[in-house]
């Protein structure tokens, strides 16, 4: 018999991952074989898009000097920002493109991540990268990518999307071919994270493993992705903060579970997490972390089995209450040094209203269990700015009780 938590067995689904993951401390080392041997690129330019953190603190030596030694010639786009934007994403592609490159390889956080796949559809596809927004499917397809994560959270080398900001508003491009040929994970790269973007971006991988299971498109492999993703976050995130080196190997890992799962969409949350860095910018697990509780709220009325599930889950199966899951989750984010509050974050009194009518607006969810509704989310943001967790709860009951009634 099924568990209770699963979708239906009987209906489609699809499930979709890079096609090789290669892992082990020093794993990047092998890129210039893997660029040959993966994605079978013969002699050539190879596109390295990294982080500079990361260039600066030499993580990427062993990468890039691996590739030389593979006979590879290398062109190194960096200088991307934290979140780039369609102008710094269309000036790298027109160095790209002139450098001829046959494959890409990158090496960063979830933003270098992203912009090595929009990268990587700009060098083979014409335009500029606002006119590949949403859903596209580039005729001449993009080239191979190798990406290597260098941080505890996104996910975002196992998954079909790249974010990028175009005319100050975050945009998605969706393209299955995104997703890469061949992912490294190396928790040396991770080793020397500062304990605030272990935090931040931990949270985003937790959000991303919560969300897709509360996705009404989540899948038999991406809830139990899911399910073991979040299993080793809480087990593991506060203790990566202090620096323990198999807690943030643990966490990266989950990370790449989490985002495998992700691409049974995420909910709610990401989309109030994009209107809080509209009314006051921080980085996005951190706003992912504030509202995942509030999340769980609006969607309290999900099927008795899946909440129990994610319930026991995030209580590392303490509880099966979905009320005492947001707590847990409220109380390590605060554990960890991250606000829990819109005053704590310092978003500004009186946007609430216009948080919710810019979340259902620009940031709809279809694959929300609940729809969304402006009035419901302004009471939800509203208990978001003191952290009322009842309150939350109460217009996550209101949205159950107004789906039951007969129409």
């Amino acid at each position: 018999m099924a568990a209770s938590w699963l979708p239906d067995l009987r209906a489609g689904s699809v499930f979709v991952s890079p096609t090789s993951i290669v892992a082990g401390a020093g794993a990047s080392r092998q890129a210039g074989d893997l660029v040959r041997g993966r994605l079978r690129a013969p002699e050539g330019t190879v596109l390295v898009v990294a982080d500079d953190v990361v260039l600066n603190s030499e993580l990427a030596d062993p990468a890039l000097e691996s590739l030389v030694t593979a006979g590879y010639r290398t062109e190194i786009i960096h200088g991307l920002g934290s979140e780039p934007n369609s102008e710094v994403i269309d000036r790298a592609a027109g160095t790209s493109r002139g450098a001829g490159a046959l494959a890409v390889v990158g090496i960063g956080g979830g933003s270098v991540l992203d912009s090595a796949k929009l990268l990587a559809l700009l060098l083979r596809n014409p335009g500029s990268v606002a006119q590949w927004v949403g859903a596209v499917e580039p005729q001449a397809g993009v080239a191979p990518l190798l990406l290597m994560p260098t941080t505890c959270g996104t996910g975002s080398e196992a998954t079909r999307i790249a974010m990028v900001t175009v005319d100050g508003a975050k945009r998605a491009s969706s393209c299955a071919s995104f997703i890469p040929d061949t992912v490294v994970i190396d928790q040396n790269l991770v080793a020397s994270l500062p304990s605030g973007v272990v935090a931040s971006t931990g949270m985003d991988a937790l959000a991303h493993a919560a969300e897709s299971l509360m996705s009404t498109a989540r899948s038999p492999m991406s809830a139990h992705h899911a399910l073991r993703a979040i299993e080793l976050l809480t087990g593991n995130l506060e203790l990566a903060t202090r620096g323990d080196s198999d807690s943030l190997a643990s966490c990266l890992w989950a990370s790449h579970l989490a985002g495998q799962a992700l691409n049974a969409g995420v909910v709610l949350g990401h989309s109030l997490a994009y209107c809080l860095a509209y009314e006051c910018p921080m980085p996005h697990g951190t706003a992912c972390a504030l509202v995942l509780p509030y999340c769980i709220a609006y969607n309290a009325g999900l099927d008795d089995g899946l909440a129990r599930a994610l319930a026991l889950s995030l209580t590392s199966g303490s509880s099966a209450s979905l009320r005492a899951a947001a707590a847990t989750v409220k109380d390590l984010t605060a554990r960890i040094g991250l606000p829990t509050t819109l005053d704590e974050a310092g978003v500004a009194p009186g946007t609430e209203e216009s948080l919710a009518e810019r979340c259902v607006t620009e940031y709809p969810r279809p694959t929300n269990p609940e729809p969304l509704h402006v009035g419901r989310l302004t009471a939800l943001a509203r208990a978001m700015r003191s952290g009322d967790l009842d309150t939350a709860f109460a217009a996550g009951r209101q949205c159950s009780a107004s789906r039951s009634v007969p129409k």
